[in-house]
């Protein structure tokens, strides 16, 4: 009866058709190349050349993916940050000693608010991360308006939503006051076409990748301006930091992924079934040759 319901699960459109269409084309595409080649060479010759063919294309098509990894090629896992832990209080007592460097920092460096650093300009926000940072053990200060703090966000709002937190259910129970990261690449000196160039160049030849941590802290809201505290038909009250409530840190850790990972296995193992088969037909040629080289034995007289 399962059988039957697989069977019954299956339909023309798309998975049969796709099948068919998959197969008639491997059939016709290389199946015309042997029959030609084979009709020239005979079945054997003509199977091992077209075969040789097959992955010496296969191994410029992975070079290509392998290059410039695209959505129409095998991609490993792709680079995302991963939770390290998190810590409740006071950050010196975080079991990273990146961050209880931190933490020990911010008891003594006077950061603007939230409020005032999402308000500031570019420009603005620049002048203060250079006064602040070289304070701060070789952290940085995360602009709200950063594209890569969205990334970073996105893994938290999961994290604290999952119910690890007892009060936290939702985005709304919780607001992010500061961003920090520290380490991995460095970070382009300009924006000049020099600058971009080297940065591009020194990126390619770093054969190190340094551990990127980043940090996110959150306050919790105050009962009253969560979003079940509005009234029917009334809008969401603007959640507000519980000065009373401890802040949660939130320290993750970039991965870096392996997202050229499956296409380099499969360029190298092509490279390597086509330089068997290359060396196949060389030592076939040079049998070939030594049969055609020989002297003709002289005939014998009846």
């Amino acid at each position: 009866m399962n059988l039957i319901n697989t069977f019954a699960g299956i339909g023309w459109d798309p998975e049969i058709r796709g099948i068919l269409a998959v197969a008639a084309g491997t059939a016709v595409w290389m199946g015309s190349v042997y029959l030609i080649l084979a009709t020239n060479l005979a079945n054997r010759l003509g199977f091992m050349v077209a075969l040789a063919g097959l992955f010496g294309w296969l191994v410029i098509l992975g070079a290509f993916w392998w290059i410039k990894p695209s959505a129409t090629g095998p991609q490993g896992r792709v680079p995302a940050w991963e939770i390290n832990h998190a810590n409740t209080g006071d950050l010196t007592s975080s079991p990273l000693e990146q961050a209880r460097e931190l933490g020990a920092d911010l008891d003594s460096v006077t950061l603007p608010s939230p409020e005032e650093l999402s308000e500031m300009t570019a420009a603005q926000f620049a002048a203060t991360g250079d006064e602040v940072d070289p304070e701060l053990s070789g952290w940085h200060l995360v602009a709200p308006s950063d594209p890569a703090r969205g990334e970073a966000q996105a893994t938290v709002d999961e994290y604290l939503t999952g119910g690890e937190y007892l009060g936290i259910d939702s985005t709304d129970d919780y607001v992010t006051t500061y961003v920090f990261e520290t380490g991995g690449k460095p970070d382009r000196s300009g924006d000049s076409a020099v600058d971009r160039i080297a940065d591009k160049v020194t990126r390619t030849l770093r054969l190190t990748h340094p551990t990127h941590y980043a940090i996110i802290q959150v306050c919790p809201t105050t009962a009253d301006t969560r979003a079940e505290a509005a009234e029917a038909g009334e809008a969401p009250p603007t959640p507000t930091c519980d000065e009373n409530a401890d802040r949660i840190s939130v320290v993750m850790v970039r991965d870096l992924g392996e997202r050229r990972t499956p296409v380099a296995l499969f360029t190298i193992g092509s490279g390597l079934v086509f330089a068997l088969l290359c060396y196949m037909l060389h030592v076939r040629d040079r049998v070939v040759d030594e049969h055609r080289s020989a002297p003709i034995p002289a005939t014998t007289g009846a």
